[in-house]
């Protein structure tokens, strides 16, 4: 293998890793699923984090700090306090709650984000296809994907999931994900969610500037004011 293609590898390996702890940092924080954040994901990505940009390392960094002495039921009493409804209005993490009012929308989306899933033999399960983790998980699969694919000097295979990432960029991530890192940042203030959405606006701003792509927002939601504290989501399809 040549030595861009190394590096190439490692980059995306590193992007995996940093993808797949803001997805699991945002999925609810089941006791099985806080284990996987803090023993496999946080260690993972804190092992790889010097790859990515600096800020992003930093991001990773502080959240390392953040989660210091968590359990499943602090974040869970966390989580609940920040997203105990079903559609909370300060910092929604389904995207069909940032950008589409109408049914027919939302059915849109929803619809668009299944083709891509199942176009790499991914099928939502335990959560809905527009929430936050799920999506950023489908990122982190398909860096690991195409880390595997540079490693084993698969141009094509490489090829076809950076395209994937850009056109799930572009038609998704970056168009409301920007908006929920900020949210987190205020209403998960005093807690580790306000390092998650520190990270999270590392993560993809690296990824706009990496991609060329714009951040756009298609109807935002009204303003939030700052609060005082008070599981992956996709499978493999059987074949």
């Amino acid at each position: 293998m040549g030595a861009d293609l190394a590096v190439g590898a490692t980059r995306e390996l590193a992007r995996s890793a940093v993808l797949g702890l803001c997805s699991q940092a945002l999925a609810y924080p089941t006791r099985e699923a806080v284990a996987g954040l803090l023993e496999e994901d946080l260690s993972f990505a804190s092992a790889l984090a010097d790859e990515m940009p600096s800020e992003v390392a930093q991001a990773v960094r502080a959240l390392a700090h953040a989660l210091e002495g968590a359990t499943a039921e602090t974040l869970e009493a966390a989580y609940r306090e920040r997203f105990s409804h079903v559609h909370p209005r300060d910092c929604p993490l389904y995207e069909t709650d940032h950008r589409a009012r109408e049914v027919w929308r939302q059915t849109e989306i929803l619809a668009d984000l299944g083709g891509f899933y199942r176009a790499f033999g991914l099928a939502e399960c335990r959560e809905r296809a527009d929430h936050a983790s799920v999506e950023l998980e489908f990122l982190h699969v398909l860096a690991y994907k195409r880390a595997w694919a540079l490693e084993r000097g698969e141009a094509e295979h490489a090829s076809t999931c950076e395209a994937a990432e850009r056109a799930f960029l572009a038609d998704h991530v970056l168009r409301w994900l920007p908006e929920v890192a900020e949210r987190l940042r205020a209403v998960g203030r005093g807690s580790p969610y306000e390092a998650v959405g520190a990270l999270l606006a590392a993560v993809l701003r690296a990824e706009a500037e990496r991609t060329g792509l714009p951040v756009s927002a298609d109807a935002p939601i009204g303003p939030v004011e700052p609060r005082a504290p008070e599981d992956v989501a996709l499978c493999e399809e059987p074949s």
